[in-house]
């Protein structure tokens, strides 16, 4: 039995999903499954969030600096302090940078 989910996105794609009632062993015998998994077949994947990531970044990178010496010294400064804060969260920061301001993260 498939899922409305699995039924929503043949669905959405306006695809026959006549074939998920059917016994699976009979799916390639079927015209509505070969059209389907064709289709489906020729669908490419982006990772468009990871794209969109990548872009930002390399665009604050121009901004930041068009020095290629101060930006991999940047990048280091950077890598060093994630490897001291594996924990990023303010409090941990906070606490870490200046003992003083531990008590205010306490409360």
């Amino acid at each position: 039995m498939a899922s409305t989910n699995t039924r929503r996105f043949f669905q959405n794609l306006r695809l026959e999903d006549g074939f998920l009632d059917a016994d699976p062993t009979t799916w390639l015998e079927r015209e509505d499954f070969r059209t389907a998994a064709a289709f489906v077949q020729g669908i490419a994947v982006i990772n468009d969030h990871a794209r969109r990531g990548v872009a930002l970044i390399q665009e604050y990178n121009r901004k930041l600096t068009q020095d290629e010496e101060q930006l991999q010294f940047l990048l280091q400064v950077v890598s060093r302090h994630r490897a001291e804060f594996q924990d990023s969260r303010k409090k941990t920061v906070a606490a870490g940078v200046c003992p003083l301001s531990r008590t205010m993260y306490l409360t």
